[in-house]
């Protein structure tokens, strides 16, 4: 019989296979019956059982082979969806923003004021002002929208700027196509800017229309530098910045807003100065400090107290100074002031100053938030003429409470009460005399990530001796985030 290869090499060598031990040993201990043939038959069943083990070993490294190029493959094919997210990325965290788009209905003529014809109401301007420029309500108070744009300005001699002029009727409005920027050249080193694109009607037919027709409102054009400090953080802003005063200005832009409309205290806080700020939050954000030095006053542009280049060589200071406490998402109370020199005129003893107090709670599925606030705007008058009449002067005081409730995950109502008392002169060419209350009730829906609904109704109602007429407002606004 032939005898396996195997077998003749270790023969060759004089080394025993243990195979072939093993066949010996069993031989030997079987005695002398176990022939050699029965030997060589072990040895090449042995043999096979091993050459049949190299063969599943060779197939398996087969299989791993082909196992090596699909991973291969497929890690190829992860390199190139990652190098286009990467290439997307950056579009994705640059642009933002939103649009909103509402429906509204003011009653009246959808002016907050009326005109004192007759001195009936408040006689003490007879001789000052002529009858029909002594004003009473609020100008502001029919508002439709994030943007505080009233329904209609009326006759207003302070408002002259009416971009939705309604006259009282029901209207759709695109408030405004809101697009935000954002970019990060270094990880210390931010740019944000928020734009509002606003359709707006503009009779070019009509001699000495003051409508602008469509705009562009830049709202934030900042730069942010964060302080490499390890005890505490500090943030360095530069450019158009949000205000540091109160806390509605955090709630300025529409999707952050729970309402639709803003407070009625809103035009002295939510504006956006230029100059330069730091931030800082200390204790893990146990206390934060906010103070800025800028142009002019934080008041919104709506309201014609602010002025964005400066007139006049005394900037103002403002700051604003917070406590939080861990009750429920957080509660914070904060003090904020400031002081400067008036916008919108060159001298510098012509002082606006304002001091409020405002609290924030979020707590389980309730947010609540209150504010109080006053302020001077001292005004300048030429020597013999009337008072303000130079730079119109102007006393103020208020404050709101707002709540809302999330009932479910995506529908939130709420509740809102304003209280504003204001007195604003310019000369002999204007009063306005406003002692407002102003309820609001409104629901929100949050209908997934991008998209919110909101509805509110805004009930307007004279205080002290001015009378009652139309000036509630209806107003409803769809935002599309993306």
């Amino acid at each position: 019989m032939r005898k396996p290869f195997s077998i003749v090499l270790f023969m060759a060598v004089g080394i025993v296979p243990p195979a072939a031990r093993a066949a010996e040993g069993e031989a030997k201990a079987e005695g002398p019956g176990r022939t050699v043939d029965d030997r060589l038959r072990a040895l090449e069943e042995e043999n096979r059982r091993m050459r049949e083990r190299v063969a599943e070993l060779e197939r398996a490294a087969k299989q791993n082979e082909a196992a090596r190029e699909k991973v291969a493959k497929l890690e190829d094919d992860a390199s190139f969806f990652d190098q286009q997210i990467q290439k997307l990325l950056p579009i994705a965290s640059k642009l933002g923003g939103y649009l909103d788009f509402g429906f509204f209905r003011a009653t009246g003529t959808g002016a907050g004021i009326r005109s004192d014809i007759g001195h009936r109401h408040f006689p003490e301007w007879r001789g000052e002002v002529p009858q029909s420029w002594v004003f009473y309500g609020d100008p502001l108070s029919t508002m439709v929208n994030a943007r505080g744009e009233p329904a209609d300005t009326g006759e207003s001699r302070a408002l002259t700027f009416d971009s939705v002029d309604s006259g009282g009727k029901s209207s759709f409005a695109v408030n405004a196509l809101n697009m935000q920027l954002f970019a990060a050249p270094r990880e210390d080193l931010t740019l944000t800017a928020s734009i509002d694109f606003v359709p707006r009607a503009r009779d070019v037919s009509a001699p000495g229309d003051r409508a602008l027709g469509d705009f562009i409102d830049v709202k934030l054009a900042y730069a942010e530098y964060l302080v490499p400090i390890e005890r505490f953080e500090l943030s360095l802003y530069a450019g158009k910045f949000d205000s540091v005063l109160g806390w509605e200005y955090r709630s300025r832009e529409a999707p952050d807003r729970l309402g639709v409309t803003p407070s009625l205290l809103c035009r002295y806080t939510c504006g956006s100065p230029l100059g330069v700020k730091a931030r800082g939050k200390f204790w893990d954000g146990a206390m934060i400090l906010n103070v800025a030095v800028t142009n002019g006053s934080h008041g919104a542009e709506t309201f014609p107290f602010h002025g964005e280049i400066d007139r006049n060589d005394w900037k103002t200071a403002a700051g604003r100074i917070a406590a939080r406490a861990p009750l429920g998402a957080g509660l914070e109370v904060g003090l904020s002031g400031s002081i400067g020199a008036q916008d919108l005129q060159s001298a510098e003893d012509a002082l606006h100053t304002h001091v409020g107090v405002d609290l924030h709670l979020d707590w389980r599925d309730f947010d609540v938030t209150a504010e109080l606030m006053q302020g001077v705007v001292d005004g300048k008058a030429a020597p013999g003429e009337a008072p303000c009449s130079l730079a119109p002067c102007l006393r103020y005081r208020g404050g709101y409470v707002q709540a809302g409730y999330r009932v479910l995950n995506w529908l939130t109502p709420y509740a809102r009460v304003d209280v504003r008392d204001a007195l604003h002169r310019s000369g002999r060419s204007f009063v306005y005399v406003s002692q407002a209350l102003r309820a609001t009730a409104g629901v929100r829906m949050e209908l997934g990530p991008h998209l919110l609904l909101k509805a509110e109704y805004n009930l307007n109602r004279e205080l002290g001796r001015a009378p009652q007429f139309p000036n509630d407002v209806f107003t409803s606004s769809m935002l599309l985030k993306y």
